[in-house]
């Protein structure tokens, strides 16, 4: 009968002890899980935050040749106009200089309807190259994202 409680002693310790080596693995396991899901997560942040940061900096890049463009139209604005003055002040006769004047007018203002519709062209293409380079970079963060989300819970589903 000792014997046997003893046995039974020893059974139960062994019991005891492989339920506890059991219950420590699977709470071990659990916390790597969370451990590799926070820093997925963290890695995700880091990414989506630098693709914004790109995709801002591109922004502001398309805005600066917009506006370089811009600059330069009112510079050839002046230009046009400081011509008109020189012309005025340099041709003698007032029905040569009143055609003339009338031309080049008619000039100007076809140049500035041509160069203002180049801008605005230009600066169409500008803002819609910026646009799709947002949507885009976007889409890919949010893309890897999604994947790495995925392969986390993958992870987790395995473990």
């Amino acid at each position: 009968i000792a014997e046997e409680q003893r046995m039974a002693s020893v059974l139960f310790n062994e019991t005891q002890v492989a339920k506890a080596r059991r219950d420590f693995e699977l709470k071990k396991a659990s916390y790597d899980v969370e451990i590799e899901t926070q820093r997925a997560t963290a890695e995700l942040a880091y990414d989506l935050q630098a693709a914004k940061t790109k995709q801002r900096i591109q922004e502001e890049q398309m805005q600066v040749k917009v506006i370089e463009r811009s600059q330069a139209i009112a510079l050839q604005k002046q230009e046009v106009q400081r011509r008109l003055q020189e012309l005025d002040a340099t041709v003698s006769r007032p029905a040569e200089a009143e055609k003339y004047r009338l031309e080049t007018i008619a000039e100007a203002n076809r140049k500035r309807v041509v160069l203002e519709a180049e801008a605005e062209a230009e600066a169409l293409r500008l803002r819609g190259e910026a646009k799709a380079f947002s949507i885009e970079a976007k889409a890919k963060a949010e893309a890897e994202q999604m994947a790495k989300k995925a392969d986390a819970w993958k992870e987790y589903k395995r473990a």
